[in-house]
């Protein structure tokens, strides 16, 4: 019984240190970040969603100077737990996009690339992801 209640109070003190927020080591998740487009730095929001098999797919929305751009992502390799080769879509083309997640899935760094006559070019431009502070609830 005493083995529950350190369990307990260790649980609780992890909880208040964290600041109330638990994440699970996963790559699912709203990440805010920047992602080098049309030249400069524009803001993204990253949806990733982990499927039943363990595959990441979502969605992004870039907020740039002049317009806004709506994609999608999808896996298509797994190379480790936080490295994966996706493809992106979205109004200006296709491509790659190499994810490399910190080990407690907290961040991303990745670059991505286009693509030209049904090849992928090399990813070369940066993008990079946060997890999104938490949504205030009224």
């Amino acid at each position: 019984m005493m083995n529950r209640h350190k369990s307990v109070a260790v649980a609780a003190t992890l909880l208040v240190l964290s600041g109330g927020v638990s994440y699970a080591a996963s790559p699912a998740g709203k990440f805010c970040g920047e992602v080098i487009s049309y030249g400069d730095y524009q803001d993204i929001q990253t949806n990733l969603n982990v499927d039943r098999d363990g595959r990441i797919n979502g969605t992004y929305k870039i907020d740039g100077h002049a317009r806004r751009t709506d994609g999608n992502v999808i896996e298509k390799d797994r190379i480790s737990p936080t490295e994966r080769t996706l493809i992106w879509t979205d109004k200006d083309g296709t491509g790659l996009v190499s994810l490399h997640f910190s080990s407690d899935y907290q961040d991303f760094k990745a670059a991505w690339g286009g693509s030209a006559n049904g090849r992928f070019d090399p990813p070369i431009h940066s993008w990079t992801g946060t997890r999104c502070p938490p949504t205030p609830t009224p």
